[in-house]
Protein backbone atom coordinates (compact mmCIF):
# COMPACT_ATOMS: atom_id res chain seq x y z
CA UNK A 1 0.00 0.00 0.00
CA UNK A 2 2.82 2.47 0.95
CA UNK A 3 4.74 1.57 -2.67
CA UNK A 4 1.70 2.37 -4.03
CA UNK A 5 1.10 6.05 -2.68
CA UNK A 6 4.97 6.33 -3.10
CA UNK A 7 4.85 5.71 -7.00
CA UNK A 8 2.18 8.29 -7.14
CA UNK A 9 3.62 10.84 -5.05
CA UNK A 10 7.16 10.34 -4.06
CA UNK A 11 7.58 12.43 -1.48
CA UNK A 12 4.22 11.51 -0.04
CA UNK A 13 4.21 11.94 3.92
CA UNK A 14 2.98 8.27 5.55
CA UNK A 15 2.30 7.76 8.91
CA UNK A 16 1.45 4.50 10.28
CA UNK A 17 -1.52 4.49 13.25
CA UNK A 18 -1.31 0.77 13.99
CA UNK A 19 -0.91 -3.04 12.14
CA UNK A 20 -1.93 -4.46 15.28
CA UNK A 21 -5.75 -4.75 15.26
CA UNK A 22 -6.60 -8.13 15.54
CA UNK A 23 -7.33 -9.72 12.68
CA UNK A 24 -11.47 -9.34 11.34
CA UNK A 25 -11.99 -6.87 14.29
CA UNK A 26 -13.72 -3.90 12.93
CA UNK A 27 -14.70 -1.87 16.01
CA UNK A 28 -11.28 -2.11 17.34
CA UNK A 29 -10.18 -0.62 14.05
CA UNK A 30 -13.20 1.72 14.45
CA UNK A 31 -12.09 3.21 17.73
CA UNK A 32 -8.55 3.34 17.29
CA UNK A 33 -9.25 5.65 14.23
CA UNK A 34 -11.59 7.32 16.23
CA UNK A 35 -9.08 8.24 18.95
CA UNK A 36 -6.62 8.79 17.09
CA UNK A 37 -7.08 10.72 13.28
CA UNK A 38 -8.51 14.26 15.33
CA UNK A 39 -5.22 14.37 15.99
CA UNK A 40 -3.54 14.82 12.82
CA UNK A 41 -3.43 18.08 10.94
CA UNK A 42 -6.41 19.46 9.19
CA UNK A 43 -6.25 17.65 5.87
CA UNK A 44 -4.81 14.78 6.80
CA UNK A 45 -6.15 11.99 4.74
CA UNK A 46 -6.32 8.25 6.57
CA UNK A 47 -6.71 5.49 5.03
CA UNK A 48 -8.18 2.57 7.22
CA UNK A 49 -8.26 -1.69 6.40
CA UNK A 50 -10.34 -4.17 8.61
CA UNK A 51 -12.31 -5.65 5.50
CA UNK A 52 -12.84 -8.86 6.09
CA UNK A 53 -15.78 -8.17 3.59
CA UNK A 54 -13.22 -7.42 0.75
CA UNK A 55 -14.60 -8.65 -2.68
CA UNK A 56 -18.18 -8.79 -1.29
CA UNK A 57 -21.03 -6.62 -0.77
CA UNK A 58 -19.37 -4.02 1.07
CA UNK A 59 -18.67 -0.90 -0.80
CA UNK A 60 -15.71 0.87 -1.38
CA UNK A 61 -16.06 4.66 0.14
CA UNK A 62 -14.37 7.91 0.14
CA UNK A 63 -15.65 10.22 2.56
CA UNK A 64 -15.15 13.96 3.02
CA UNK A 65 -15.04 15.57 6.51
CA UNK A 66 -14.55 19.35 7.58
CA UNK A 67 -10.79 18.12 8.86
CA UNK A 68 -9.90 15.75 6.81
CA UNK A 69 -10.75 12.68 4.24
CA UNK A 70 -11.24 8.81 5.21
CA UNK A 71 -10.97 6.10 3.07
CA UNK A 72 -11.74 2.57 2.96
CA UNK A 73 -14.38 -0.59 3.41
CA UNK A 74 -18.26 0.74 4.26
CA UNK A 75 -18.48 -1.70 6.94
CA UNK A 76 -18.70 0.41 10.07
CA UNK A 77 -15.09 1.02 10.17
CA UNK A 78 -14.97 4.76 9.34
CA UNK A 79 -18.48 5.59 10.99
CA UNK A 80 -17.10 7.13 14.40
CA UNK A 81 -14.21 8.79 13.44
CA UNK A 82 -15.95 10.68 10.35
CA UNK A 83 -18.26 11.88 12.98
CA UNK A 84 -15.35 13.36 14.84
CA UNK A 85 -13.90 14.87 12.34
CA UNK A 86 -17.10 16.80 11.31
CA UNK A 87 -19.01 14.44 8.28
CA UNK A 88 -19.69 16.04 5.00
CA UNK A 89 -20.40 13.64 2.74
CA UNK A 90 -19.76 10.10 1.57
CA UNK A 91 -19.43 8.78 -2.19
CA UNK A 92 -18.78 5.58 -3.29
CA UNK A 93 -15.56 4.84 -5.26
CA UNK A 94 -16.74 3.56 -9.02
CA UNK A 95 -14.50 5.66 -11.47
CA UNK A 96 -12.09 3.14 -12.38
CA UNK A 97 -9.38 6.18 -12.70
CA UNK A 98 -9.17 5.27 -8.70
CA UNK A 99 -8.44 1.79 -9.55
CA UNK A 100 -5.36 -0.11 -10.44
CA UNK A 101 -4.99 -2.20 -13.18
CA UNK A 102 -6.21 -5.59 -12.45
CA UNK A 103 -7.57 -4.89 -8.97
CA UNK A 104 -7.24 -8.22 -6.81
CA UNK A 105 -10.52 -9.32 -4.92
CA UNK A 106 -8.55 -9.75 -1.92
CA UNK A 107 -6.55 -6.80 -1.74
CA UNK A 108 -8.68 -3.52 -1.94
CA UNK A 109 -6.08 -2.01 0.34
CA UNK A 110 -3.53 -1.95 -1.98
CA UNK A 111 -5.41 -1.33 -5.61
CA UNK A 112 -8.09 0.75 -4.45
CA UNK A 113 -7.91 2.48 -0.79
CA UNK A 114 -4.38 3.23 -1.40
CA UNK A 115 -4.30 3.85 -5.33
CA UNK A 116 -7.60 6.59 -4.24
CA UNK A 117 -5.45 8.16 -1.57
CA UNK A 118 -2.77 9.19 -3.55
CA UNK A 119 -5.19 10.18 -6.31
CA UNK A 120 -6.49 12.81 -4.00
CA UNK A 121 -3.49 13.86 -2.40
CA UNK A 122 -2.59 14.70 -5.76
CA UNK A 123 -5.27 17.37 -6.01
CA UNK A 124 -8.86 15.07 -7.27
CA UNK A 125 -11.71 16.50 -5.32
CA UNK A 126 -13.60 13.43 -3.23
CA UNK A 127 -17.02 13.93 -5.15
CA UNK A 128 -14.71 12.88 -8.45
CA UNK A 129 -14.30 9.00 -7.52
CA UNK A 130 -18.18 8.26 -8.05
CA UNK A 131 -21.59 8.44 -6.54
CA UNK A 132 -22.60 10.44 -3.31
CA UNK A 133 -24.11 8.03 -0.63
CA UNK A 134 -27.13 8.56 1.42
CA UNK A 135 -25.90 7.15 4.50
CA UNK A 136 -22.66 5.21 5.56
CA UNK A 137 -22.61 1.84 7.77
CA UNK A 138 -22.56 2.42 11.78
CA UNK A 139 -21.49 -0.40 14.38
CA UNK A 140 -24.53 -1.91 15.88
CA UNK A 141 -23.43 -0.79 19.42
CA UNK A 142 -26.07 -0.23 21.70
CA UNK A 143 -25.35 3.31 23.93
CA UNK A 144 -24.91 2.51 27.80
CA UNK A 145 -28.06 2.67 29.96
CA UNK A 146 -28.40 3.85 33.30
CA UNK A 147 -30.63 2.15 35.95
CA UNK A 148 -30.98 3.01 39.47
CA UNK A 149 -27.30 2.63 40.44
CA UNK A 150 -25.73 0.27 37.64
CA UNK A 151 -24.62 0.91 33.91
CA UNK A 152 -24.47 -1.22 31.23
CA UNK A 153 -22.61 -1.02 28.32
CA UNK A 154 -19.77 -2.70 25.66
CA UNK A 155 -16.34 -2.77 25.13
CA UNK A 156 -14.68 -0.59 22.62
CA UNK A 157 -11.81 -1.86 22.47
CA UNK A 158 -8.69 -3.91 24.48
CA UNK A 159 -5.62 -2.07 24.61
CA UNK A 160 -1.85 -3.56 24.83
CA UNK A 161 -2.14 -3.62 28.69
CA UNK A 162 -5.46 -5.23 28.17
CA UNK A 163 -7.08 -2.38 29.96
CA UNK A 164 -10.65 -2.21 29.24
CA UNK A 165 -12.29 0.69 27.07
CA UNK A 166 -16.39 0.98 27.58
CA UNK A 167 -18.36 2.66 25.13
CA UNK A 168 -19.32 5.01 28.67
CA UNK A 169 -18.53 8.80 27.56
CA UNK A 170 -17.25 11.10 29.94
CA UNK A 171 -20.96 12.95 29.21
CA UNK A 172 -22.32 10.05 30.39
CA UNK A 173 -20.43 9.76 33.72
CA UNK A 174 -21.22 13.55 34.38
CA UNK A 175 -25.28 12.44 34.75
CA UNK A 176 -24.10 9.27 36.88
CA UNK A 177 -22.26 11.95 39.30
CA UNK A 178 -18.92 9.39 39.03
CA UNK A 179 -16.29 10.47 41.58
CA UNK A 180 -13.19 9.50 42.90
CA UNK A 181 -13.33 6.66 45.29
CA UNK A 182 -16.44 5.12 44.90
CA UNK A 183 -16.43 1.53 45.46
CA UNK A 184 -17.81 -0.74 42.55
CA UNK A 185 -18.85 -3.70 41.36
CA UNK A 186 -17.88 -5.07 37.81
CA UNK A 187 -19.87 -8.31 36.02
CA UNK A 188 -19.03 -9.33 32.84
CA UNK A 189 -22.44 -10.92 31.08
CA UNK A 190 -20.85 -14.21 29.95
CA UNK A 191 -20.38 -15.22 33.51
CA UNK A 192 -22.43 -13.29 35.86
CA UNK A 193 -19.30 -12.99 38.06
CA UNK A 194 -19.21 -10.14 40.54
CA UNK A 195 -15.67 -8.48 40.74
CA UNK A 196 -14.92 -5.55 43.67
CA UNK A 197 -13.68 -2.43 42.38
CA UNK A 198 -12.46 0.85 42.97
CA UNK A 199 -13.27 4.46 41.04
CA UNK A 200 -9.57 6.33 40.80
CA UNK A 201 -8.12 9.24 38.91
CA UNK A 202 -5.20 6.88 37.33
CA UNK A 203 -3.38 3.73 37.37
CA UNK A 204 -1.35 4.69 40.06
CA UNK A 205 -3.88 4.85 42.34
CA UNK A 206 -5.75 1.35 41.49
CA UNK A 207 -5.12 -1.24 44.65
CA UNK A 208 -3.53 -4.07 44.48
CA UNK A 209 -5.42 -7.56 43.15
CA UNK A 210 -8.21 -4.92 42.92
CA UNK A 211 -10.14 -3.41 39.59
CA UNK A 212 -10.10 0.22 38.78
CA UNK A 213 -12.31 1.97 37.05
CA UNK A 214 -10.83 5.55 36.06
CA UNK A 215 -11.53 8.06 32.99
CA UNK A 216 -8.93 7.49 30.02
CA UNK A 217 -7.46 9.62 27.43
CA UNK A 218 -9.34 8.96 24.81
CA UNK A 219 -12.93 10.43 26.91
CA UNK A 220 -13.93 6.86 28.00
CA UNK A 221 -14.51 4.89 31.05
CA UNK A 222 -11.75 2.28 31.34
CA UNK A 223 -11.79 -0.73 33.99
CA UNK A 224 -8.21 -1.60 34.44
CA UNK A 225 -5.87 -3.93 37.02
CA UNK A 226 -2.91 -2.38 38.24
CA UNK A 227 0.45 -3.89 35.96
CA UNK A 228 -1.69 -6.44 34.41
CA UNK A 229 -4.99 -7.63 32.27
CA UNK A 230 -8.28 -6.87 33.33
CA UNK A 231 -9.38 -7.87 29.78
CA UNK A 232 -8.03 -11.46 30.74
CA UNK A 233 -8.70 -11.43 34.09
CA UNK A 234 -12.45 -10.60 33.42
CA UNK A 235 -12.21 -12.83 29.51
CA UNK A 236 -13.87 -9.58 28.03
CA UNK A 237 -13.30 -8.52 24.36
CA UNK A 238 -14.28 -5.85 21.95
CA UNK A 239 -18.36 -5.78 22.02
CA UNK A 240 -18.64 -7.92 25.37
CA UNK A 241 -21.43 -6.55 27.52
CA UNK A 242 -21.45 -5.73 31.27
CA UNK A 243 -22.42 -3.92 34.30
CA UNK A 244 -21.06 -1.47 36.65
CA UNK A 245 -22.90 -1.69 39.84
CA UNK A 246 -22.17 1.18 42.16
CA UNK A 247 -22.52 0.84 45.80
Amino acid sequence: MKAVIRSTISDAEIIDISHEIEKHNIAAGSFLLETTTPFFPTGSIHVGVVDPGVGGTRLPIVIDCEKGMLIGPDNGLLHRAARRLGFQAAYKITNSKFNRNNVSSTFHGRDIFAFTAAKIAEGTKPDQVGPELDAIVDLDIPDPEFSKNTLTCRVLYVDSFGNIITNISESSLDKFRFRQGMHVRIIPERTREQHDGLTTTSYFDIPEHRFGLLLGSQGYLEVALKEASAAARLRLKPLDSLSIRFS
